[in-house]
């Protein structure tokens, strides 16, 4: 199996998140299981603000075109928590599209009855809802938790004391949702990678997920479930791909020759 990982930050002012995310997944996977990890040229700027991430979505949609022409893996990784461009993707790739906040949602509500989620920025909290409302779990969403610090530290990977202070404020923000009712708890961003290297799968008595590991795991059984069914995504209604001769109109028209279909 050969797994294309993508986060979005950045490959060089976040090596040491990207590297430790790797480690991670290749801790997890299975023998004869390859995963790469691939962040993007630029990272997140600002991706709190819609009008911001949608040109996130679009590298992500110009990366699954690519995939789409060259071929040679067996399922996508969504591994950012805001669902970029997972409509998208699904509706041009015929491989797994895994998405974090499904995973780890959908996984929690196996552990537990109300989970917590704990994010690195406030303007993020309302989308974080907005999107398991349209899971529809928003009755097993306990809290979304806040945890103060500011995300995109690459030195919290390899400083001590930077480490520290942001498993403290992690570990706070889990008691809080406890306290409001949570049973199970996952992480979005890089501090989830940080917490796994560190071992750390309980804050306040109840389980941490492995958030980037559980992505390993969902890809490598969605494939496995492709290769013995022949289907990755139902093109009814909503997953719907557009047709040949609508891409190649694309292509033309908005001078987008990466739309091109043969």
């Amino acid at each position: 199996m050969k797994i294309w990982y993508q986060l979005i930050s950045s490959e060089t002012a976040m090596s040491n998140f990207l590297s430790t995310t790797k480690t991670l997944c290749d801790a997890v996977a299975a023998p004869g299981t390859t995963v790469e990890v691939h962040g993007t040229p630029h990272g997140a700027l600002g991706d709190q603000y819609r009008s911001i991430w949608h040109y996130d979505v679009r590298e992500f949609v110009e990366t699954a075109l690519k995939l789409r022409r060259e071929g040679g893996y067996d399922a996508f990784v969504i591994a950012n928590s805001l669902d970029t461009g997972l409509v998208e993707l699904r509706e041009l790739l015929d491989i797994p599209v895994i998405s974090f906040m499904e995973v780890l949602c959908f996984t929690a509500c196996t552990m537990g009855e109300r989970f917590g989620m704990l994010v690195q920025h406030p303007k993020m909290v309302s989308r974080y809802r907005e999107i398991v409302t349209g899971y529809g779990l928003a009755s097993r969403l306990a809290s979304i938790e806040n945890t103060g610090h500011s995300p995109g530290n690459n030195a919290m990977f390899t400083k001590e004391d930077e480490a520290l202070a942001y498993v403290a404020a992690v570990e706070a923000a889990g008691e809080r949702a406890v306290e409001a009712g949570a049973e199970v708890l996952f992480l979005t961003g890089s501090t989830a990678a940080l917490l796994a290297a560190r071992g750390v799968y309980t804050i306040a008595g109840v389980p941490l997920l492995h958030s980037y590991g559980l992505l390993v795991k969902a890809a490598e059984s969605a494939i496995a479930m492709h290769r013995i069914t022949g289907h990755a995504v139902s093109r009814r209604n909503y997953y719907q791909g557009p047709p040949t001769a609508m891409m190649n109109r694309v292509a033309d028209v908005r001078g987008l020759p990466m739309f091109r279909t043969p």
